[in-house]
């Protein structure tokens, strides 16, 4: 095959495709065009639908606003047809309410009429009684020249001796008022006196308990008893030479129970047992430990006393130092008494009979709870206890009338003092010498005991002695550098014959000296 050949061959091929191009070219473009018609078809469909979607709309919106304006305009008649009504109403009440200014206007007027003819009437009363007035002055001045020649005395001179007159008659009604006043005061004055003592009794009757010689210190067990004693009796003995009083350890449950005559003695054990039972540790060392602690809070625990106790009262601005003397109070006692509940019971009965007299309660509270304050000196200054307290009140600022009231509250004779004192004294009776308030041999006892207790401190080389066991025994400590363990005996007997030829005491005394070891004699 030739050339020729190939190139019309190739002509053909390049003719066959191109032929096949353009009718597949063509056919495709017969597709496009149907798929445009149909989508314009489509298009031109959705758009009368939503012509349509869009007129009914329309319409319902139309219809819808018209029901809306329907409804507007109702309602907008409707109030207007009620402010119609309420604006009809107002006018109506405005209507009768100028019908009645207009009735009281009227009304009002025809008043003021009246008022100006009564005025008028009581000008001319006036007017007539001026006229009468000055016709009786007229005739009131005729009258006492009158008078004044007839009785041959000047105006002056009538009224000097109508004056006496009546000066002489009321002096003698008064002097018969006054007498029968008196009289009267001398018949009721001892009923009011014993009623209001009664009163004061009778508002007073509390309780009154006298810590006399013991105390009770609670245990929380049993077992806190055989700590207490210690290995042999030693924590017991240390507790008995540290603090000077007798434990009794018995069957009663859980509880000790301290003896000594002396208060502030038994209150320091007692604080200071409670403190050891707290702290669970019981030995010797640290009962020295616990009672010198309790020792050097005594003037804390005293200056706490003295402040509940003028609060109690309700005294208020007392001298820190008469607050401390009433704290010392609480551990002082008379015939068994407590000296600072004493006070506080005279200080309340003081202010009840100065309540009923109308006189200065707060003043007569003061000098109650004030009035033995002398008793807390009285064993370091020499001088009876009523003139030790008021000097020194005296010294620290208190009023002239509390310090003289003091001073004489023990004093017979009170005829002209001021009445504070008379209270004073009688609340101070009622309080001392009420059935059952003391007990005069339980305070004679204890004089005995510290009257044995002062003699044998004195004794060369004893450093302490107390007295226990309501006085039947004396216990003593005594300075190991001044006695050997043989002089001990020695000692115990000396002491011994003292108590037997120079003291007064009911029955055997037993004297015990502690140094290293105990020596015991009986003074028969």
């Amino acid at each position: 095959m030739d050339a020729t050949s190939y190139i019309l061959l190739a002509a053909l091929g390049v003719v066959s495709t191109v032929t096949i191009f353009l009718i597949v070219y063509l056919i495709s473009v017969r597709a496009q065009s149907k798929e445009i018609e149909k989508k314009r078809i489509e298009a031109e469909r959705k758009l009368r639908e939503a012509r349509r979607e869009a007129e009914d709309m329309v319409k319902e919106s139309l219809n819808e606003a018209k029901r809306i304006a329907i409804k507007e305009s109702r309602d907008f008649e409707r109030d207007q047809k009620e402010k119609t009504g309420e604006l009809s109403k107002l006018e109506k009440r405005f209507q009768k309410r100028e019908e009645q200014l207009e009735r009281k206007a009227a009304s009002l007027q025809e008043k003021e009429d009246v008022l100006k003819k009564q005025a008028e009437l009581v000008e001319r009363e006036e007017e007539r009684a001026a006229q009468a007035l000055k016709n009786a002055e007229r005739m009131l001045k005729e009258s006492q020249q009158k008078l004044e020649n007839v009785a041959g005395l000047s105006l002056e001179d009538a009224r000097e001796l109508l004056k006496e007159s009546i000066l002489t008659e009321v002096r003698q009604e008064t002097a018969s008022e006054v007498r029968q006043i008196e009289e009267e005061a001398r018949k009721t004055a001892e009923e009011r006196s014993k009623s209001i003592i009664a009163t004061s009794i009778q508002r007073m009757t509390n309780e009154f308990v006298a810590d006399a010689c013991v105390s009770v210190v609670s245990l929380p067990s049993d077992d806190m008893k055989g700590r207490i004693i210690g290995r042999e009796g030693r924590n017991i003995r240390a507790i008995e030479q540290a603090t000077g009083v007798d434990l009794i350890i018995d069957d009663t449950p859980e509880a000790v129970i301290l003896s000594c005559f002396n208060p502030v003695r038994r209150e320091i054990a007692k604080v200071s047992i409670e403190r050891l039972v707290a702290d669970g540790r019981v030995h010797p060392a640290r009962i020295d430990e616990i009672v010198q602690k309790v020792k050097a809070e005594y003037d804390q625990m005293i200056q706490e006393t003295g402040e509940r106790s003028s609060f109690e009262v309700g005294i208020q601005g007392l001298h820190p130092e008469l607050i401390q003397h009433l704290g010392t109070l609480k551990f002082l006692t008379s015939s068994s008494q407590s000296v600072l509940q004493h006070s506080i019971e005279t200080a309340n009965i003081a202010g009840i009979i100065a309540a009923e007299l109308d006189m200065n309660v707060r003043l007569a509270k003061r000098a109650g709870l004030l009035h033995d304050i002398g008793k807390a000196l009285d064993e370091t200054t020499e001088g009876n206890h009523a003139e030790i307290g008021a000097d020194l009140l005296k010294k620290l600022g208190e009023s002239s009338e509390v310090v003289e009231a003091v001073r004489r509250h023990h004093i017979e004779n009170l005829h002209g003092v001021n009445p504070l004192a008379v209270i004073l004294q009688a609340a101070n009776s009622l309080s001392s010498f009420r059935p059952g308030a003391r007990k005069d041999f339980l305070e004679k006892a204890i004089g005995r005991m510290r009257d044995l207790e002062g003699a044998i401190g004195q004794v060369q080389g004893i450093e302490q002695a107390f007295v226990i066991k309501s006085g039947r025994e004396v216990r003593a400590l005594v300075s190991p550098t001044v006695f050997d363990d043989a002089a001990v005996t020695t000692l115990a007997k000396s002491v011994a014959r003292r108590i037997r030829d120079d003291l007064r005491y009911p029955g055997p005394v037993r004297v015990t000296m502690v140094r290293e070891q105990r020596s015991t004699s009986l003074a028969k």
